[in-house]
């Protein structure tokens, strides 16, 4: 690929996490739960710059040891909060840059609580991206069918249900079910001037399908992601 794009990839790690207490520190299969992060991104041939967005000092140390991983900033405190949105967080970390005197094209997001990616699945999407020339790309995973919001139900107070799709989208049975597809938060690639109109997703999103993950947020998810580091298996 020729006039290849520059890529500024960003991993978020806050100090704080209601769900599992320090949990981007903690030791998942001996090692902090960011590393597994940090290893998938500089296994990745095509990123122009690597950089750690956190809060926390201890996060930022343990960053450092990793040859080729950027903290030029400690996160602001109104973007460390836990209702403070992806967007406001690759903002600050791209006008930062931009002040720097570095511009970049894409901006790639990799969360830490999707620890589990498969090797060359930044690649992979980074390949797409610029095949498709989309302006967005996420990494899915298929729902089950017996999961398929077309089987889906909302409750009322009073404990009626009602289908969440509209009556004339249902079908009947699994064999005319269209595929549906959920964020799985590995990799995110969006242009750089989406995230500073504020925008995450939008224009042309392309999904690259891949292997379900385990999206840490909760102390079940934090013994699911050791069970899969036991057994080789997501149950």
């Amino acid at each position: 690929m020729n006039g290849f794009p520059e890529i500024l990839c960003i991993i978020p790690a806050r100090k704080g996490s209601k769900g599992v207490p320090g949990k981007n520190l903690k030791l998942l299969g001996g090692k902090p739960l960011i590393q597994y992060t940090i290893e998938s991104a500089i296994e990745c041939k095509w990123l122009s710059t690597i950089a750690v967005s956190s809060d926390c000092e201890n996060i930022l140390q343990i960053s450092r040891r990793f040859k080729g991983i950027e903290t030029p900033f400690v996160r602001p405190a109104e973007f460390a909060h836990d209702s403070a949105p992806s967007i406001l967080v690759l903002n600050h970390a791209v006008k930062y840059y931009q002040e720097q005197g570095k511009k970049f094209d894409y901006v790639c997001l990799l969360q830490p609580t999707a620890p589990f990616r498969s090797k060359n699945l930044i690649n992979k999407a980074i390949v797409k991206i610029m095949e498709t020339k989309a302006d967005c790309l996420a990494t899915v995973s298929k729902i089950p069918d017996q999961y398929n919001p077309n089987w889906a139900f909302q409750m009322s107070k009073d404990e009626q249900i009602f289908p969440m799709m509209k009556e004339e989208m249902l079908v009947s049975c699994r064999q005319q079910l269209t595929d549906a597809f959920y964020r799985n938060g590995k990799v995110y690639i969006i242009k750089t001037e989406l995230i500073q109109n504020g925008i995450l997703l939008g224009g042309k999103i392309i999904g690259l399908v891949s292997e379900p993950g385990i999206n840490i947020d909760t102390q079940s998810d934090w013994e699911k992601a050791e069970n899969y580091i036991r057994n080789g298996a997501i149950i």
